[in-house]
């Protein structure tokens, strides 16, 4: 993605892009160069010197991606209650993608809104349980091969707690999938008729109100695409399914087979068929593809809703005190944090941090301007980057 952006910067910088876009590109481009920033480090006994160039440690960079990746696998992995789980995927119509490209940011607050309040709600009707249950939604905007298909992953506890405080188990079923699919069609239309009423929502030039209503009314009759999977004995398969795109991109790297300056073949797997397919595209074809999916600024691709929210930590002890889990109450859910370790390669000893510098601008870098003052990122690498185990990030789900 990097050597694809730096190729093809000169063509990205005279291109209208959207602020968020040209943050990424800018990021990606410069990651671990010079331009980025560099810290110079020694070693306190042969006394020689080298220079370690910081990273952009933006979510679109799959490198940067790898320790957050692995970081959130251990959360998560604390998090998870020790119960069998259902896997729910809610998609948005492919009618609504033109408005999707206007409104970012509302449609997924909206998706997240929607999804997990159908199914908190009709898990709280008696009539299907009547408990509180864990869920865990992540936000991917990609098919397999990289087009716009906004959906919505949910991990949902094949259970939850009733009012008396006890665990209920809601069997082999989480909920009726036309009754779901109706509940979700509802909701997403009602909350994108209060966006239109409120004037939150951006209509595209091409698109009249009297348009957008026509195409509002058709949606109800249209069977919305909801799937609720077979029931997990536990929901790490799922969890670790996520884990590789929360951060870093839709594209993994050794998915690009090959590459001659005028096609780009990419391998994707055809979820149809199941079997590993090729598909072509021109360099330019590839990177608007992958930056239709830098999430918008400021939204989250990942929350947690019911006993999984941050504010129900109570009833999530509750939980696991009812499992036997003594040692899972004394575990915060925060990610591992690892330090720095620079080792010379002359004689192994420990490197010294001399100082840090900063590259605000230089020749020939199109930094974003917000405000009049550039913006460009201000970490520094915190950690040592490794691949994660094949495992952790392996297909399963």
């Amino acid at each position: 993605m990097q050597r694809l952006f730096q190729s093809y910067k000169a063509a990205l910088d005279e291109s209208p892009q959207p602020r968020k876009n040209r943050r990424a590109i800018t990021s990606i481009t410069y990651c671990r160069t010079r331009d980025m920033g560099v810290s110079y480090y020694a070693c306190p006994d042969c006394q020689k010197r080298w220079e370690q160039c910081h990273s952009c440690r933006h979510r679109s960079c799959y490198v940067c991606a790898q320790k957050h990746r692995k970081d959130w696998i251990e959360a998560q992995k604390q998090r998870l209650l020790d119960v069998p789980h259902f896997h729910v995927i809610f998609t948005l119509p492919h009618e609504y993608l033109p408005l999707w490209r206007y409104n970012e940011g509302l449609f997924a607050r909206l998706l997240f809104r929607a999804g997990q309040e159908a199914l908190q709600e009709l898990l709280a009707d008696k009539k299907y349980g009547g408990i509180r249950p864990g869920i865990l939604m992540a936000l991917h905007t990609w098919g397999r091969q990289l087009t716009l298909h906004p959906h919505t992953h949910c991990l949902v506890t094949a259970g939850g707690l009733m009012k008396s405080g006890e665990w209920k188990d809601v069997g082999d079923y989480l909920l009726p999938s036309a009754v779901l699919r109706r509940y979700y069609r509802g909701k997403v239309q009602a909350l994108l008729k209060d966006a239109a009423d409120d004037k939150r929502l951006v209509l595209p030039p091409d698109l009249s109100a009297e348009a957008f209503w026509r195409q509002h009314r058709s949606l109800y009759r249209k069977e919305w695409s909801v799937r609720i999977e077979e029931r997990y004995t536990h929901g790490r398969g799922v969890m670790l399914y996520l884990a590789r795109y929360c951060k870093g991109g839709p594209l993994k790297p050794e998915q690009i087979k090959r590459w001659d300056g005028q096609r780009l073949e990419m391998s994707y797997l055809d979820h149809r068929d199941k079997r590993i397919k090729q598909q072509k595209l021109t360099p330019w074809q590839m990177i608007q593809r992958l930056l239709q999916h830098v999430p918008a600024k400021g939204v989250h691709t990942v929350r947690y809703y019911g006993l999984y929210a941050p504010a129900a930590r109570k009833r999530h002890e509750q939980v696991l005190a009812q499992q036997g889990n003594l040692a899972g109450l004394k575990i915060r859910c925060t990610a591992p944090v690892e330090q720095v370790l620079l080792c010379c390669k002359a004689c192994g000893a420990s490197a010294e941090l001399l100082g840090e510098r900063w590259r605000r601008q230089a020749k020939g870098i199109s930094f974003i301007k917000e405000d009049g003052a550039l913006a460009v990122s201000d970490y520094v690498q915190q950690g040592v980057e490794r691949d994660l185990e094949r495992g952790s990030i392996g297909d399963s789900s």
